[in-house]
């Protein structure tokens, strides 16, 4: 027995005197970015980098805004805070990926200092032209966005006004709002009216007024006084039997701002009429379905200061699109990943995005499409671009398909010859900007495709690298910060044009560019 425990007293030896494994410690506070004053009840989480194997873990913050989280693994990590009425803002360009932090064995990480944005509120009342309150009615804070290139009005926030009239709108980010009041009422006649108002009292968005808002700032007082307007009806003529006797039957207005009217339609054996319909350009739309096939009928009409009489309504089968993909300049056989849709310049239930599912073989089929003009657009996919389309054995200029008339079999060809830019991106001071935004925009004959357009962020040494570049010629920027789709606006970027590189990329090339990052304080003064 003795020699036993000889024999295993150096095993033992080894056991009791090997490291045992000390987890990593993160812990910091969380603050208000104006002011520096702690946080409470944040939660704030570490999202594991690998999310396939990586675990992430989350705390909240204690009343001096301070969390501490035991027991990491080693790793790299995301990290990120929430909090009802503040917003998370990574410090660098708008939309630059959540900080990083990278934990070791035993590691005590003990200043991690997380910034939140406090946001705020717009509140006012809604009165009528007599200056009673307004029950009911829905208030939206509006503010410009970029997509595609273009600058819209969107709303962000929607709200509806109490019994005095009252709204508030709350959680809202710092920026420049444009308020909108919509009262839905019935007229004397029964039929419905639907009335809209900018702030204060401007029936357009070219006389509203704007509201600035600064961040965590809580602003009263903004009242908007409804304007009475008249309202009218757009009057179709139908066909007897157009209209199917067990329904099958849709329609819609929409804005020449591509907005849906929300407006009541009356149909009958010979007529449809659009109710409630304020002065301004519209297209009207109706769809009929008949078992598995549908027709359309589409019509453009101006409202300005009367019912609008607008004739026999003309209705054209949908449209059936068939095509193949196939690629050039590389091997690509991943057809299944594809993603390809027609684009209606705006969305409705009745037209809007069309999806196609691809084959293995890369062909594929629209069913049902209305007559009318659409984008094709292909989701980015790494590796491939949308080259060209061909209809038949005609080469289209761009994207555009028109199925108002008669359509080929469309001939979608994909290059494979991507390239890359690098390079680093400074100040004026000449050190290095971290997460600043870099876009690579298309210039010279493909200055239209927006959908050519590559964007990146620096890393913490001002470096970056960007992937997927197609051949042609593009300008390459850098942004301490800039509002998303910003740059693809060309008068936009107009003023900061001098600032950026031109590159030519070649097929499968490389080109390395030095960029002095746009200051923030340039984007904020030319976009006011």
């Amino acid at each position: 027995m003795i020699s036993i425990l000889i024999a295993l007293a150096p095993l033992l030896a080894q056991q009791v005197s090997a490291p045992v494994e000390i987890k990593a410690r993160v812990e910091g506070t969380v603050i208000n970015s104006l002011n520096g004053e702690a946080v409470r009840k944040a939660t704030v989480i570490l999202r594991a980098r690998d999310k396939e194997h990586g675990q992430s873990y989350a705390d909240e913050t204690d009343g001096n805004g301070h969390f501490s989280i035991d027991d990491v693994e080693p790793g790299e990590y995301s990290v990120l805070a929430e909090r009802p009425g503040f917003r998370f803002r990574p410090e660098g360009a708008t939309g630059a990926p959540a900080p990083r932090v990278k934990v070791e064995i035993g590691q005590q990480i003990n200043d991690l200092k997380i910034r939140l944005t406090p946001l705020g509120v717009i509140a006012g009342r809604v009165l009528d032209a007599d200056g009673d309150p307004v029950r009911g009615a829905s208030v939206s804070a509006r503010r410009y966005v970029y997509s595609d290139g273009n600058k819209e009005l969107r709303t962000i926030d929607q709200v509806q006004t109490g019994d005095k009239g009252d709204f508030r709108l709350f959680g809202l980010g710092a920026g420049t709002f444009y308020l909108t009041a919509t009262y839905n009422r019935q007229s004397f006649n029964g039929a419905p009216e639907s009335v809209s108002t900018f702030y204060p009292n401007a029936k357009d968005q070219a006389h509203a007024a704007p509201v600035e808002l600064r961040a965590g700032a809580q602003l009263e007082g903004f009242d908007i006084r409804m304007q009475s307007t008249g309202v009218y009806s757009i009057r179709f003529e139908l066909r007897e039997g157009d209209v199917p006797s067990g329904g099958g039957f849709a329609s819609f207005l929409v804005s020449e701002q591509g907005v849906q009217q929300f407006v009541s339609t009356n149909v009958s054996d010979n007529d449809l009429v659009f109710q409630g319909v304020q002065p301004g350009s519209y297209e009207a739309m109706v769809r009929l379905d008949h078992g598995e096939q549908q027709s359309y009928a589409i019509r453009r009409v101006e409202v300005v200061s009367a019912d609008v009489e607008g004739g026999p309504l003309t209705f054209v089968p949908a449209v059936d699109v068939t095509g193949s993909v196939r690629v050039e300049g590389g091997a690509f056989t991943a057809f299944e990943k594809l993603r390809i849709n027609l684009q209606a310049d705006y969305r409705s239930p009745l037209v809007g995005n069309l999806n196609a599912e691809l084959k293995p073989d890369g062909s594929f089929q629209f069913k049902n499409a209305a007559p009318r003009a659409y984008d094709l657009v292909m989701a980015r996919t790494l590796g491939v671009y949308l080259k060209s389309i061909r209809s038949g054995d005609k080469q289209l200029a761009g994207r555009r398909i028109d199925l108002s008339s008669k359509i080929e079999p469309l001939t979608i060809v994909l290059g494979a010859d991507v390239g890359e830019v690098e390079g680093s991106v400074q100040n004026a001071r000449g050190d290095p900007v971290a997460r600043a935004r870099v876009t690579v925009i298309p210039d010279g004959d493909h200055s239209k495709r927006l959908d050519l357009t590559r964007s990146g962020f620096t890393n913490e040494k001002g470096e970056f690298k960007i992937k997927d570049v197609p051949p042609g010629e593009y300008k390459v920027f850098a942004w301490e910060d800039v509002p998303p789709g910003a740059p693809q606006d060309p008068d936009f970027r107009k003023p900061f044009e001098k600032q950026s590189a031109a590159i030519r990329m070649a097929s499968n090339g490389h080109e390395k560019v030095q960029l002095t990052a746009i200051a923030k304080a340039l984007v904020d003064r030319s976009s006011q």
